[in-house]
């Protein structure tokens, strides 16, 4: 893909993906086109300069463009792909890792909650049933069953006279 910058009427930048290079089309202002193609022609002369370091760019000194092995750029080199799709397995295995290990878990927990609330049901029938054996009025029905007699009131009423 190329992109295209309009700079001023007399000069354009180009910029190619996939590499890091960048033309400057410089056009001379009042150069009258000729029937051959090339510098003369109204396209002006090509000024590359190449933001990659050493590589060399696309263009040569002269204007003429050099032979490209592969018409089309490669946006990903092989290496990459394959290392993406190793860790999007990895990435992959591990969440599926996770979800089952959480379903896991949620069982574990439902089970545990299941057998808490046997356990205190069970807790508050025999807690009620020890209440109900040990309360007053069946203390006092036993008591008289086995022939005992109420005192009264264990502690005498004190009045005092002023």
């Amino acid at each position: 893909m190329i992109i295209q910058t309009r700079l001023s009427d007399t000069s354009k930048t180009l910029y190619h993906s996939g590499s890091a290079s960048k033309e400057t089309l410089v056009r001379s202002p009042k150069r009258m086109p000729s029937r051959h193609y090339g510098p003369s022609a109204g396209q002006g002369r090509r000024i590359s300069s190449n933001t990659s370091g050493g590589q060399e760019s696309s263009v040569r000194q002269n204007g003429k463009k050099k032979q490209k092995k592969n018409s089309r750029p490669m946006l990903w080199a092989p290496w990459k792909l394959i290392l993406l799709s190793v860790l999007l397995g990895i990435a992959g295995t591990v969440y599926l890792t996770h979800v089952f290990e959480t379903q896991s878990t949620l069982r574990e927990v439902q089970q545990l909650r299941r057998e808490y609330e046997r356990a205190h049901r069970v807790h508050t029938e025999v807690t009620r049933n020890y209440h109900r054996m040990t309360g007053p009025a069946a203390v006092y029905d036993r008591a008289g069953s086995i022939g005992m007699i109420s005192g009264g009131a264990a502690d005498p009423v004190i009045i005092i006279e002023r």
